[in-house]
């Protein structure tokens, strides 16, 4: 193994390390669920595809990289996904928003949607 792939490795790794650091503070310190759960969401999406790719340059294999690539692929599929389906629920169940946050755009799609399910 060249000091290259490590290098680039180490780089993946921290750089994806440090996103999931970013996402752990933001749930930590974001004012409501919503924000958390997008600040959670994306961060820890990205953080974990690029340990991901740490481990597939690290290992520098086939079989390890089809592996990586397969798990890539169904996180980015599930993540945001799941965090739709999540939030969907919250506002089902009516967690409350921020009290700064600019509902108006929400509440004309909720009339719209209301609209629709009334025909």
């Amino acid at each position: 193994m060249n000091n290259l792939t490590l290098i680039i490795s180490a780089i993946l790794a921290t750089l994806g390390s440090f996103t999931m650091f970013v996402s752990a503070i933001g749930l930590l310190r974001l004012p409501d669920f919503y924000s958390r759960l997008s600040a959670v969401t994306k961060n820890s999406t990205l953080g974990v595809l690029l340990i991901i790719a740490a481990a597939v340059f690290y290992f520098n294999n086939i079989e390890v990289l089809l592996k990586g690539l397969g798990i890539m692929f169904f996180i980015c599929l599930t993540s945001p996904t799941a965090a739709y389906v999540i939030a969907k629920a919250a506002i089902h169940i009516n967690v409350p928003f921020w009290y700064k946050t600019n509902l108006k755009d929400f509440q004309d799609d909720r009339k719209k949607e209301n609209l629709n399910d009334n025909h």
